[in-house]
């Protein structure tokens, strides 16, 4: 049997996972809306950075979770004695935490760094599995390379390399998700890539390895489209940090099952890209900015895609799917790139990312920059009209402003009542 026939063997071994994630996401995603409207664990509108008019509940993430664990689940006693079984715990064991850490944010609302410690037990579990999967990835780094590394400093790298990555995808996906349907859109493009990619790994790896990629690959995507009918515009349910936290963790979990192919985690990570860039750009700008790295802002991509299309004349709902779409097709576009690395040359593949990605970067930062001047310029001239409209300037004020809130002499009544806001 050739890899290929070995590869569609194991698709179709694991193709009812797919089936079963979807069937519980399908089911869940529904009655975890009714639940979550009853308890009122809702999005509430935001006039800056939010678009829905309304209360849009959450718990979308409960679901998503319910539905890889079962699926997952299945799998489990379908060979509970099988080589799968020990990546499945640690994985599992992550999935739990993460989703129980923004189900807390989600429900009483918790501090970033309690959000950072939550990710990192995650990574932790899967950094400590008997899979040693950090080291495998250092290891085969190095040796890519023809360095030699101890297995003390193997272990000590790998852990913080998943650690890190897990950071990263969790953070990624959470930026990500700002309008209905993206980060469950973007995330299910990229677990196709991820699968396509699982393909080109049978045979050159542990057949349990090439098993537990097809697993998450095949949960997380049925999962997300049994959500995503749900999640689309117009949005009824949303993923809440319960559900982009998930995401962003079984999607890193996933690359670094390739650790023992450090290519295929290379190429996973571009097919993995726009959300990265999204992220790398949010920080870039935040620092620039000099404000906190965890500060929201309306300033990422999918944001300036959409005031776009509202400059252009559509409609609201209609700006909110043509944005969405746009986001999709670059999904689409880098999936396909960081599948091309699996079967072409590298040199030609990245002739063709170096390019895209230099321009979606360049292109965010440059719309940012433009508004961040508009801004600026815009509260000069709101300044200067405010100076105009007090008065020539007064000598300095002899009397103390009355009991009823009155003004001192010579200020703008304007300016007096922002004093509370400032």
């Amino acid at each position: 049997m050739n890899n290929f026939d070995l590869a569609l063997q194991l698709l179709s071994d694991n193709i009812a996972m797919f089936f079963v994630a979807f069937g519980i996401c399908f089911v869940a995603t529904p009655l975890m809306r009714v639940i979550a409207v009853r308890n009122g664990i809702v999005d509430w509108p935001d006039i800056d950075r939010k678009n829905h008019v309304g209360p849009v509940a959450y718990l979308g993430g409960v679901s998503l979770f319910l539905a890889w664990f079962g699926a997952v689940t299945v799998c489990y006693f379908r060979n509970p004695t099988g080589t799968v079984t020990p990546h499945l715990i640690s994985l599992a064991f992550g999935a739990i935490c993460i989703t129980l850490t923004g189900l807390c944010d989600d429900i009483y609302g918790i501090s970033p760094r309690v959000k950072i410690g939550g990710m990192f037990l995650a990574a932790g579990g899967l950094a400590l599995s008997s899979q040693r999967l950090g080291t495998l990835l250092v290891k085969h780094s190095f040796g890519a390379v023809g360095l030699p590394i101890g297995d003390l400093v193997a272990y000590i790298l790998g852990a913080a390399l998943i650690g890190l990555i897990v950071l990263g995808g969790c953070n990624a996906v959470n930026l990500l998700d700002g309008l209905d349907g993206l980060a469950s859109g973007v995330c299910a493009i990229a677990c196709l890539g991820l699968l396509v990619i699982c393909f080109s790994a049978v045979g050159q790896t542990p057949t349990s390895n090439d098993s537990v990629r097809f697993i998450m690959c095949l949960t997380i995507l049925g999962a997300l489209l049994g959500f995503l009918p749900y999640n689309f515009n117009p949005a009824n349910i949303f993923l809440g940090d319960a559900g982009s936290l998930l995401l962003g963790y079984l999607c890193a979990s996933t690359i670094v099952v390739f650790a023992d192919q450090p290519k295929l985690v290379v190429a996973a990570l571009v097919v993995f890209a726009l959300p990265i860039t999204d992220t790398a750009l949010a920080i870039f700008r935040r620092k620039m900015r000099r404000q906190p790295v965890f500060m929201p802002d309306n300033q990422h991509i999918h944001h300036q895609l959409l005031r776009v299309m509202n400059h252009a004349g559509f409609r609201p709902s209609t700006s909110i799917k043509l944005s969405v779409m746009v986001m999709y097709l670059l999904a689409l576009v880098f999936t396909v790139l960081g599948c091309s690395l699996v079967f072409l040359r590298w040199r030609f593949v990245m002739a063709v990312a170096a390019p895209l990605f230099a321009f979606v970067v360049v292109g965010a930062y440059k719309v940012g920059q433009r508004q961040s001047l508009a801004a600026t310029t815009s509260g000069q001239t709101s300044g200067q009209q405010l100076q105009r409209e007090s008065g020539p300037e007064q000598p300095a004020p002899t009397h103390q402003p009355t009991e009823t809130g009155d003004p001192p002499a010579g200020t703008s009544t304007m300016a007096w009542g922002q004093r509370g806001h400032q």
